[in-house]
């Protein structure tokens, strides 16, 4: 009986590690999940600038240096001057690289002609330090925007390129500046077509002799009375400080070799044109009367000055 106890629990004992077995055998096996990297979403890409419109004329439309925001670095180079036009916004650098492009295109067909304000007038009456009169002009991009380099033609120009290149840098960044030259000195004598000026020194100021032939005369002879007019009712600036061309700036921005700033001014009719008389209200600024109506004169090249 023991032996078929010990048996049986033997049999027993077999047939749970048998289905101990089994059941290991019968799990499932494990599942691996195959899983694949999505990648995120590519950015659209950033849109092109818009590409800068470049005005036709007027208010400098081709000057890069009048850009909003735009600032003016000047250093002497062999035969000229250099000047190096940036700003912050990328905006306003492709307007001063667009502008970059219109005025060496322009220095290139420049003419002696008027001033009209679409590059093309040979740059004596210009405002931009950007020289076009008697010049040659190369241009390159740098970071945030323009590098130009000026060369006069005349080695005898040379200060003077620099000089005015610098004056002009200057006046853009003065206050009321903004517009100034819009008016194209419609009420100044010298710029009459063809017109001719002679400065002479007085005992309180200068005397301007403008001829002209044809119908300049006339326009000669408006012109210099209507700078008497506004000499008479004074040069008290506009009231936003603005350079207006109509003789209401103040004079401080002013190009015309009649100086309104701190002058008395008369006019008579002389054959071929007008002579005016520009007398400084203080003995203390007839000098530099004289010499900035010599230096404005002088910007005309159509001038002969003498003593």
């Amino acid at each position: 009986m023991r032996y078929r106890a010990m048996l049986l629990g033997l049999v027993v004992l077999g047939t749970a590690l048998g289905a101990t077995a089994c059941d290991e055998k019968a799990s499932p096996a494990p599942v691996v999940v195959a899983t694949t990297a999505t990648a995120p979403p590519a950015a659209a890409p950033a849109p092109a600038p818009a590409a800068v419109t470049v005005g036709a004329r007027g208010n400098m439309a081709h000057c890069p240096n009048a850009v909003d925001g735009a600032t003016t670095g000047l250093k002497d180079v062999e035969g000229g001057i250099e000047l190096r036009i940036t700003a912050k916004d990328a905006a306003a650098t492709a307007d001063i690289r667009a502008r970059t492009k219109a005025i060496v295109d322009a220095s290139k067909t420049a003419s002696v002609t008027r001033h009209d304000g679409s590059g093309g007038g040979g740059g004596p009456f210009g405002r931009c330090p950007v020289i076009l009169r008697d010049t040659t002009i190369e241009a390159s991009d740098v970071d945030e925007g323009s590098r130009i380099v000026v060369k006069t033609k005349s080695a005898a120009e040379i200060d003077w390129l620099r000089r005015e290149a610098a004056e002009r840098a200057a006046q853009l960044r003065a206050p009321g500046a903004a517009g100034a030259g819009a008016g194209k000195m419609a009420h100044c004598p010298s710029a009459v077509d063809g017109a001719e000026t002679k400065i002479s020194d007085t005992q309180d100021g200068v005397s301007v002799t403008v001829l002209a032939k044809g119908d300049g005369v006339k326009q000669v002879r408006d012109r210099a009375k209507a700078l008497a007019e506004v000499s008479k009712r004074g040069t008290t600036p506009t009231a936003d400080g603005k350079h207006s061309g109509d003789g209401r700036g103040g004079g401080a921005l002013g190009r015309c070799p009649v100086v309104l700033k701190d002058t008395i001014v008369e006019t008579k009719d002389v054959e071929g044109g007008a002579q005016i008389s520009v007398k400084a209200k203080t003995a203390a600024t007839v000098g530099m009367i004289q010499v900035d109506s010599r230096n404005r004169a002088a910007k005309f090249q159509v001038v002969a000055l003498a003593k």
